[in-house]
């Protein structure tokens, strides 16, 4: 209590301070790529700078290296003002003016002037920052526009009335979304992303934990009430939080992403084992718990009843094993922390995020102990129907290890094992045609056959389990040459593959996707968005790539750090001349209309 007290004092203090102007603005200056410098102001908290006050100019006219072309991001409006709370991201795109080789400094100066929504106003500020460049691979400046007059006009003035700027650079999503935690207040911050983690519950990451909640809520028994089911769901969701916020450090800080590491074959085939383990003391094949001599220890130490910390482990490994998939904002989260390295930030939005995304686990796992129905035959069968969703999900993470016939094999195995157990075989005695048995065994045959189709198909080498009897189609050979013709992935996993073919397709538009198979959302996205034949004629227009990230291997780890992604999916795109478009970068699942609408920009 008194480290609480001690910490709302301290942050009221620290609330009522204003910051000196060099931690206010840090400005700084890198260069983007061979012919683009890039400036950023790094604003402190509650900090803005006024639109119209920005100014970016060549410091040294007589360097032989002049600014061909300023843009920068939108401002927006703060009381009748347009001001940027965030880094305007200034993007200049450099020339020769003379023949030079070799690196060379260029300097800008900076002119800024800002204020603290607190009430004090800074002072004008000017600086002049200095960047080296190669300027053997900087273009020479086009003769017609060697003349034209340089210009010392406001950045913004510079957008809307030079003929030589292009449009003004739109930031990607997951910049945007960065720029919500580096401009924002700490509350803002946290309400932000506790929203955006409650419409990512919505996504297939989060769906496979529903089961997994459930299934250990119930294995407490039938004396669990629903306090304690509530106090053991929190227990889960702290757990998956701290999990996520912890992964999402590593890989803001070193690239390192955690759960891609858990993504191999062993640690899936063993936690899948685990999930059937579960799954058969759900059956009442043995009786799954602590030994009586660690539960009263724990009991002991912890003043708890037992069951808190295997929940508090399976939530810390659902999150790192079950659910590893990059949206936006966990990827805008990431950039951030990458970028500034303020982990202690970051990490505060990652686990806002984290539990946004839990709290319908809290209240699915509460509603476990609610309706828990006292022992009998119907606490059986609510068990039995646990115990299939948990091989379910076994199956479900096995199926990233194994070739989709054999994952429908699979499948096709559970639906015949749940169609005899509600009675599919077994015969009606008597005269009964509307009675529960009937119902019960119209709907295990209808569930048999089409278990039976999938693993005929499986075996037959079929992939599709909407399709499971395709191979013995005989019009299947006619349907695929009458098809139109698209554009399909070439697979990759290395960078020297990417560098080579965006060197063939000079003058063309490539579009690259980072997939791997242990990932749910990229599999969702092949199956409903790039199947989708609007979506399809869309992509015509591209070099389609697929950089295949299973392996997580040296290779794979390379190129996401090249490129700056976290994990997948993650689309990014190429001009005609092989440079990447960064503002274009689709992260996360797209439904087809919003893929194509992303597409058109």
């Amino acid at each position: 209590m008194r480290f609480l007290l001690f910490l709302l004092i301290s942050l009221n203090v620290w609330g009522f301070g204003f910051l000196q102007p060099e931690e206010a603005f840090k400005p700084s200056a890198k260069m983007i790529d061979d012919k683009t410098l890039g400036v950023e102001i790094v604003m402190g908290d509650q900090i803005h700078v006024y639109a119209d006050k920005l100014k970016v100019e060549d410091a040294d006219k007589s360097d032989g290296i002049d600014f061909q072309k300023i843009t920068m991001a939108d401002p927006i409006e703060l009381d009748g003002e347009k001001v940027f709370e965030a880094s305007p991201s200034v993007r200049i795109v450099l020339v020769k003016t003379k023949e030079l080789g070799g690196e060379q400094k260029v300097k800008v100066k900076l002119s800024y002037q800002g204020c603290s929504s607190a009430g004090l106003c800074y002072e004008p500020i000017e600086t002049v920052l200095s960047v080296s460049v190669n300027t053997d691979k900087i273009p020479m400046q086009q003769p017609s526009v060697i003349n034209a007059p340089a210009t010392t006009a406001p950045v913004a003035d510079i957008i809307e009335k030079n003929s030589t700027a292009a449009p003004v650079e739109k930031k990607s999503e997951t910049d945007q979304i960065a720029g919500v935690i580096e401009g924002g207040s700490l509350w803002f911050i946290i309400l932000s992303f506790f929203g955006f983690g409650l419409l990512l519950a919505l996504t297939p990451c989060v769906f496979p934990m529903i089961p997994i909640i459930s299934s250990v809520i119930m294995a407490q028994g039938a004396g669990l009430g629903t306090k304690r089911a509530f106090w053991l769901s929190v227990v889960y969701v702290l757990s998956m939080a701290v999990a996520y916020t912890i992964a999402g450090i590593l890989a803001g800080l070193f690239g390192a992403n955690l759960q891609a590491a858990f993504q191999t074959p062993w640690i899936i085939t063993l936690f899948s084992l685990i999930f059937v383990v579960l799954a058969m003391s759900m059956f009442d094949l043995f009786e799954l718990q602590i030994p009586n001599a660690i539960q009263s220890r724990i009991t002991k130490i912890s003043g708890s009843q037992s069951g808190v910390i295997g929940i508090a482990i399976m939530g810390f490994l659902s999150a790192l094993i079950v659910g590893p998939c990059v949206a936006a904002p966990l990827a805008g989260a990431l950039i951030y922390i990458g970028q500034t390295g303020d982990a202690l930030l970051g990490g505060v939005a990652l686990f806002s995020l984290s539990i946004g995304m839990g709290i319908p686990l809290i209240a699915i796992g509460t509603s476990a102990g609610k309706f828990m129905p006292r022992p009998g035959v119907w606490m059986d069968n609510i068990k039995s129907i646990f115990g299939v969703m948990l091989i379910g999900i076994s199956i479900w993470m096995i199926s990233r290890i194994l070739d989709e016939n054999i994952s429908m094999m699979l499948w096709g195995g559970l639906a015949v094992f749940i169609a005899i157990n509600i009675g599919a075989l077994e015969p009606i005695r008597g005269r009964c045609i509307r009675c529960h048995r009937a119902n019960k065994k119209a709907l295990g045959i209808i569930i048999l056959l089409y278990g039976m189709s999938l693993l005929l198909g499986g075996m037959a080498g079929a992939k599709d389990p909407l399709h499971p009897l395709n191979p013995f189609l005989p019009s299947q050979g006619a349907a695929v040459v009458s098809a139109p013709l698209h554009n399909t992935f070439e697979r990759i996993t290395s960078i020297e593959e990417l560098d080579a073919i965006l060197a063939e397709n000079k003058g063309k538009k490539v579009m690259v996707d980072f997939y791997a198979d242990w990932c749910t959302a990229c599999k969702e996205l092949e199956e409903k968005t790039f199947s989708d034949e609007n979506v399809k004629t869309a992509m015509d227009s591209y070099v389609l790539v697929q950089v295949n990230l299973t392996a997580n291997d040296d290779a794979a780890k390379a190129i996401s750090s090249k490129y700056g992604i976290f994990g997948p999916p993650a689309i990014l795109f190429f001009d005609e001349n092989g440079v990447r478009q960064k503002n274009a970068d689709i992260i996360g699942f797209k439904e087809p209309q919003e893929f194509i609408k992303l597409l058109g920009k």
